[in-house]
């Protein structure tokens, strides 16, 4: 069902990512084979990890990551010595089938900063402060759009139809840019400094489609929203537009996901290690920024970040 659901999303234009499936597919189906083979707790909860980081390793080609985002996602950061050497050798192998079933790796170019100074200090410290407050704004649009749609709507029929008249008078409105994943408007973010709206379209479409009915992650709305807004500013801070789009892309994601370990090696995986200092300066600053949340929210943030990657069946 998350998968049908998130498919048919994406295909009729929904704004919405393809993780929340893939982790939902990977989890649920180790879960189940744990429960078949009556392996126990611990061995089932390492067992989920390997499938929750298998599923988004071969969404979006990142083994490292990937591993280190089920223990992050399933053990809230604990790293069982356990599960940690499985869910590595399961990714790569994920990974590596993925590749023999036709998946295309993704290429990004090579993060570049020039030289590492004071002034690059200051200004990573503010790119992490901005990425950090846009994940808050984008957290709690899309925390909202389902209390609205709730509170106006009780019928989830018509909460159906509603969302998805509302997607097509945004793309009638601002165009077709912000429907569906928003890969080649990534891709150009990296090319050329975009407007400011982009990122604001995006999540405006994003809330719109995930607050009613329709299925699907957040994660590749994040990176729409990162990789946009990180380019539309890279001229004021007097940076290279496909290194600020980067860590943009996915320190928001960061941020939003509350993930700063798999954000960090995830970086790294996309756009090299010839910057490691910087993308842990940015992923730290974004993560502990929008750590702010928990301030003017009633939900907890960990119970927030946990509902990021999950896909649940609305009745």
């Amino acid at each position: 069902m998350s998968f049908f659901g998130s498919l048919l999303t994406t295909f009729f234009g929904g704004s919405a990512g393809k993780e929340a499936a893939g982790i939902a597919m990977g989890g649920t189906l180790a879960d189940a084979i744990a429960h078949r083979f009556k392996l126990s707790e611990e061995e089932q909860r390492t067992l989920v990890v390997i499938g929750v980081g298998s599923g988004f390793v071969v969404l979006y080609d990142v083994p490292l990551a990937g591993a280190i985002l089920g223990m992050e996602l399933v053990l809230k950061g604990k790293f069982h010595y356990e599960a940690l050497v499985p869910a590595f050798v399961s990714s790569v192998v994920a990974n590596k089938v993925a590749y023999l079933l036709g998946d295309q790796a993704i290429v990004y170019p090579a993060l570049d900063l020039g030289g590492f100074s004071l002034l690059l200090i200051v200004k990573l410290i503010g790119l992490g402060i901005l990425f950090g407050v846009v994940s808050i704004l984008f957290n709690i649009a899309l925390d909202t759009a389902p209390k609205v749609y709730s509170r106006l709507i009780k019928n989830p029929v018509v909460k159906g139809i509603v969302g998805g008249c509302l997607t097509i008078v945004l793309f009638w409105f601002a165009g077709d840019n912000y429907n569906g994943l928003g890969q080649s408007f990534i891709a150009k973010s990296f090319e050329e400094s975009v407007s400011l709206m982009e990122w604001i379209w995006k999540i405006i479409f994003t809330a719109v489609a995930l607050g009613s009915v329709f299925q699907g992650g957040r994660g590749n709305p994040t990176f729409f929203v990162g990789a946009t807004f990180g380019s539309a500013i890279a001229p004021y801070f007097n940076l290279s537009i496909p290194s600020v789009a980067a860590l943009g892309m996915i320190g928001v994601f960061c941020g939003a996901a509350s993930l700063p370990l798999t954000g960090i090696v995830m970086a790294i995986e996309y756009f090299g290690a010839n910057e490691v200092m910087a993308i842990i300066l940015v992923m730290t600053i974004t993560y502990m920024i929008s750590g702010f949340y928990d301030l003017f929210s009633t939900n907890k943030l960990a119970k927030g970040k946990k509902e990021l990657f999950e896909a649940q069946i609305k009745s």
